[in-house]
Order: structure tokens, then sequence, then C-alpha cells
């Protein structure tokens, strides 16, 4: 993350550019039975010299047998080398792991709840030898894909048919927290109040705008390394409380559970147990201002653990002035965030797509950062954040889970521009 500071107000600020987001659409599932035509998919989908398709095209004509979806090993945006392995059942996973290294493969980690093995390869042949023997063990296979913090894209770099050329170009900054704007004024000192909320970022560090905040965190990166700042951002702009940084519900818990290394770079993994682990520590809102190119059966997955449990996932749209919303924001049932600016306007970079829910202030908008300072952000993610903060609200108030995403579509304040552009409107506080 590169930071351009200067003076605002007496205040040191920083003008602030992450890293770029992905968009993706999801697909349906593919354990199905068998078929002639959904084989020559699998098959045709498959690049792992073509033979993993080959294996399961074949052993599915032999067997009447479920599927197990198959994925390019080498699509966009994978992590080369890095397959994830999901299983049927607890007992294959284990099977597996015990079978890994005998076969050549280096396991990376693993997640019980997703049943899911991330592995390292050096060629494909262990994969199809195992897939081979244990098919019907296997529910899918598939990369690794990268999955990193939002950024804003060059303004020169667009090529034409790769951009939004409708996206209306809103550039006004709000230069604070666009609290006003949403309706959320007067005293929230208890607002959010016994709602926990998981931050799957970057981590949170120590900043004024949270001294006093109830904060758990934990570091499924373990490297060693400086925290990126942005985890820290996104916290202040839900829970902050001080003259320079007002988050929107200053009551609720922090659940720091950080994904990323200090270049704001994940995967979908990592990702993806990251909002497993949120989920049963008790997270109510989960709050992923981060995504991924590659449409992944097991992030998807994870997601459907969170909402099996009665959590809100809200996640950003996307930075990169697509036509389709990023991973997991494009999921069906998650809160997706894009980015207007002060006049109302779509914001030049947020993303549009069929399924984004709405959208929230995201253009020059002040927040916490590394080391105490402020910085002045736009993006997705501030937007995305501000909505957490608003859900934790509306959780402490009462609402039930089943509520919240209705209350916003039906307050949210309409806008002159396509549903794909804005969703159902402007976030507004329900009252």
């Amino acid at each position: 993350v590169s930071c351009v500071l200067l003076v605002l107000g007496g205040l040191f600020a920083a003008l602030w550019w992450p890293l770029e987001e992905g968009k993706v659409q999801p697909e349906a599932d593919g354990s199905q039975l068998a078929n002639g035509a959904q084989m020559e998919d699998a098959a045709a989908d498959s690049s792992a010299g073509g033979s993993l398709g080959d294996v399961v095209k074949e052993q599915a004509k032999a067997n009447s047998i479920r599927v197990p979806r198959i994925d390019a090993l080498d699509s966009n945006g994978a992590i080369p080398g890095e397959a994830l392995l999901t299983f049927r059942s607890p007992e294959a996973l284990a099977a597996l792991l015990e079978r890994a290294s005998q076969m050549g493969l280096r396991v990376l980690g693993s997640d019980l709840k997703l049943r899911t093995a991330r592995v390292a390869f050096r060629n494909t042949g262990p994969l199809v030898d195992d897939l081979r023997a244990h098919l019907d063990d296997y529910q899918s296979l598939g990369p690794n894909y990268i999955a990193i913090i939002p950024g804003l894209p060059p303004e020169d770099s667009a090529t034409e048919g790769e951009t939004d050329t409708a996206n209306a170009g809103g550039r006004a900054p709000f230069r604070n927290q666009g609290l006003e704007a949403i309706g959320a004024t007067g005293d929230r000192s208890r607002w959010g109040i016994g709602v926990t909320v998981a931050v799957v970022d970057s981590g949170i560090g120590p900043h004024p705008s949270l001294s006093g905040r109830e904060i758990v965190h934990v570091d499924l990166v373990k490297n060693g390394g400086k925290m990126n700042g942005h985890g820290t951002a996104m916290a202040s702009l839900i829970a902050g409380n001080d003259a320079n940084v007002s988050g929107v519900s200053p009551a609720a818990k922090l659940l720091d559970i950080r994904v990323t290394d200090s270049k704001g770079e994940s995967n979908t993994a990592l990702l993806s147990t990251g909002i497993v682990r949120a989920t049963d520590l008790g997270a109510r809102v989960i709050s992923i201002s981060l995504g991924t190119t590659g449409n992944s059966p097991v992030l998807a997955e994870a997601v459907a653990y969170a909402q099996r449990q009665n959590a809100i996932v809200v996640a950003a749209a996307g930075n990169e002035q697509q036509t389709a919303l990023c991973l997991p924001a494009g999921l069906d049932g998650v809160l997706s965030v894009g980015a207007v600016d002060a006049s109302g306007t779509q914001a030049w970079f947020s993303n549009s797509g069929e399924g984004l829910t709405l959208v929230a202030p995201g253009v020059g908008i002040v927040s916490g950062y590394s080391d105490g300072e402020l910085v002045i952000g736009s993006g997705t993610s501030q937007a995305t954040a501000i909505t957490s903060g608003v859900v934790a609200q509306l959780l402490g108030r009462g609402y039930s889970s089943g509520r919240v995403i209705h209350a916003l579509i039906n307050s949210a304040r309409p806008l002159d521009a396509p549903r794909t552009a804005v969703g159902a409107g402007m976030l507004q506080l329900p009252r």
C-alpha cells in the first residue's frame, strides 16, 4: 500500500491506494449424477493436461457415481502449483491427509468444517492418480485463487470492452465518514451493543479511534510480518470513537480475523477458513473488504456455512469499474456493497453487476490507519465497513438476522441509476 502524506485541517492524512480487486459471478455447484453432457463439460473444463477431466469422464461412464466438480488448475488468478481438494466426508479428508506425503503432495493447510485440503504439487500426476482411485470421495478439485485487498485502478489503464462504460463517474469526496448522509446521527455510544463484528482483513492494529474497544485477535497468516493498515481502517469505520474517526457502532465488539499479508494478499483457502473461524467465534456480522476473481466452491461453502449460523456476510462489490461483482460479494445471500460519492453518484471505480444489494459512502472517506495515522481513502471497502456498522446497529436494536437485509433494501434512498450500478439505492439507517 502506498500513501502520499498531506496536511488537512491541521491533521496528518494520507491519500491511500491499496491493491486491485477481482470480479466474477458465481456458478452452480458441479456435484450431480453423471450424464454424458455433464461429463463432456467437466472434461473440457479441466486443464491439468485434460487428464483430470478424462479420469472423471471415464469413471463416471463406467459407474453411476456422483461427479465431483473439476476446475482448471491454471485458471486466471490461480496460485501456480496449488490445489484445493474438497471431500464428501471428514473421513475422506482425513484419509487424504494421511496419504498425501506418499503421493508427493505437500499439505499447506486443511479445514475440517469445509472438508478441504490445500495442497502444493509439482505435477498433476498424483492428483490424477488419487482422483482415479478415490473418485467417489471427492466433492470438488480446483485451484486456490488469489484474493487481495481492493484498490483503485489507474485512471488511464482501461481498455475498450473491459470497463463499465455506463459508470456515472462520481468523484465528489465526503471528507468524513459519511454518517450524516446515511442518517447515522445523534448519540451512537450504545450502537452495536452486544454484537460481534468480524473484520476479515489484514489485521487490526492499535489506533486512537479504537482505544477501549473490545477486540479479539486471530492471526491466520502467522508470518511475523507487519500488518497492512487496511484492516485497521475498516475497523475504525465500523466501531471507531474519537473526534477524528467516528464509526457507526462504537459499542460493537470487534473480532479481528487476519487473512492477508503485509501486501494485502491472501487466497480463497485462507479467506474461506477466516469466514468459518469468524462464524465459530460468534460473529453476527462478517465484514469482508477484499475479493477474488475466482469462482471457488470452497469460498461459496464457507459463506453458506456462515449463513446457516445466521451470520450476515457483508462484502465489497469491487473497485475495477467492471460489470460483474467480485467474490464473495457476488454470492447468493451476501449483502454486497458498491460505492457512491458525496453527491450520491456511483463512484467512478465501483463495480456494477446483477445482485448488487446497495451502495454506501465510498469516496474521500476519513479513517484510521497504521501507526495512529488518519487516511483519506476511496473504495467499496470503505462502503462495506460503513454498511457493516449499520448492520451491527440493527442487530443491537433487536432485528433478527433474517430481517436486516430486507430492512436495508426497503429503507435505501432510490438513486437515478440502474439497479446493477446502485442496487436498491443509497444506504439509509432504518428508523
